[in-house]
């Protein structure tokens, strides 16, 4: 039944919407995996921006690679995504391999020289556009109101795109009407509202519902940036595209808030202790459990607990993107969803449901 309401969902959407983003994130690591996710990958996906994450910087404002790969065949194949003319595609500034102080440091100190240092790497590796990653809170608001000033006009000279990726619940950080007229996309990046493992918290409830794991939310912090004053029509809702996992600390307590001893064990290819690829997730046998108040699902066996977004979930956040008259949306990450349909429900089936309710005509 929820397959044909779905179904009859994205037939009255998909009529009369087109023209919104699908931004799909790639995290280069994926290439050291077990079994490697590489770029050529994703030939089957339909995004209309690709991101390529693995490029750090340094304190005196130089862009540098951090990885062989990068530059050895990943940035080529990665550009070999560009099927089309209407296909955008990003280098990511500031990855968390590489952390944030430097990138702060430079953006306060070297902003000339950062804003140059990435303008030749975009020509000299032929990408339209930066992301610059600021998903902290560790800067000074005016100090990168006027870099992405600057990088804007920079970039303007040479055709390529800026786009900034922020937490959505830090909005006294940025200067939302600097990012507003500069940047060509803001990158919402509305999941993990918390980094504490100390008990069992959703990964992205939609809404906010009357328990404190559930107090910050999609529609909370959308509201409070909507209220600064942020354009709807620069706004990006980036949704995660694996599990948030947990360890329980007891066996009977397996809801929301329960107490957690730490993150859940790392998956089989990804090696990351707290996340599962969801490739990885549909492998395992949990309970499903719903919080409808929050618009979520999580999952249980034993000690293990997980919280992933289900098709139900992306539809309503997907749907949410539509009523609020956002730009369109991200996926974090396109290697983290299922390449090869091994949960059996369609290959990138995130990044497809994504593509059926904006692009398809």
């Amino acid at each position: 039944m929820k397959k044909l309401v779905l179904a009859v969902v994205l037939m009255c959407i998909t009529s009369f919407v087109a023209g919104k983003n699908i931004v799909c994130y790639y995290d280069s690591r994926a290439a050291n995996y077990s079994t490697p996710i590489f770029p050529s990958n994703f030939s089957t996906t339909n995004c209309t921006h690709y991101i390529y994450d693995g490029v750090g910087v340094t304190s005196l404002g130089d862009v540098r690679v951090l990885s062989s790969y990068d530059t050895s065949s990943g940035f080529a194949e990665f550009l070999s995504l560009r099927k089309n003319a209407n296909i955008k595609l990003f280098v990511q500034l500031g990855s968390e391999r590489d952390g944030s102080r430097s990138l702060t440091n430079a953006i306060a100190g070297r902003c000339e020289r950062l804003v140059n240092s990435v303008a030749i790497f975009l020509e000299q590796y032929n990408f339209d556009g930066v992301d610059i990653d600021r998903r902290t809170n560790d800067f000074d608001k005016g100090a990168l109101a006027r870099f992405v000033n600057r990088l804007r006009s920079r970039l303007y000279m040479i055709n390529k795109q800026l786009s900034v990726s922020v937490s959505p619940q830090l909005v006294d950080a940025y200067d939302i009407t600097s990012l507003s007229l500069y940047a060509d996309m803001i990158n919402f990046h509305a999941y993990n509202f918390t980094s504490s493992t100390a008990s069992t918290v959703n990964l992205a409830p939609l809404f906010s519902a009357g328990s404190a794991a559930n107090s910050v939310s999609v529609n909370s912090t959308l509201t409070s940036w909507l209220a600064a004053g942020v354009r709807r029509n620069k706004i990006n809702l980036v949704v995660a595209s694996y599990g948030q996992t947990y360890a329980l600390a007891s066996e009977t307590q397996q809801g929301v808030g329960a107490r957690s001893t730490g993150p859940g064990a790392a998956g089989s290819n990804t090696k990351r202790a707290g996340l599962l690829a969801r490739y990885e997730f549909c492998a395992l046998k949990y309970t499903e459990a719903s919080d409808s108040d929050a618009a979520t699902a999580y999952y249980f066996s034993g000690k293990n607990w997980v919280s992933i977004e289900t098709e139900d979930t992306l539809v309503q956040k997907y749907t949410f993107v539509l009523d609020n008259g956002l730009a369109g949306v991200g996926i974090y990450t396109v290697d983290l969803d299922d390449a090869n349909n091994t949960c059996t429900n369609g290959a990138y089936r995130v990044t497809e449901l994504a593509n059926q309710y904006f692009l398809d005509e």
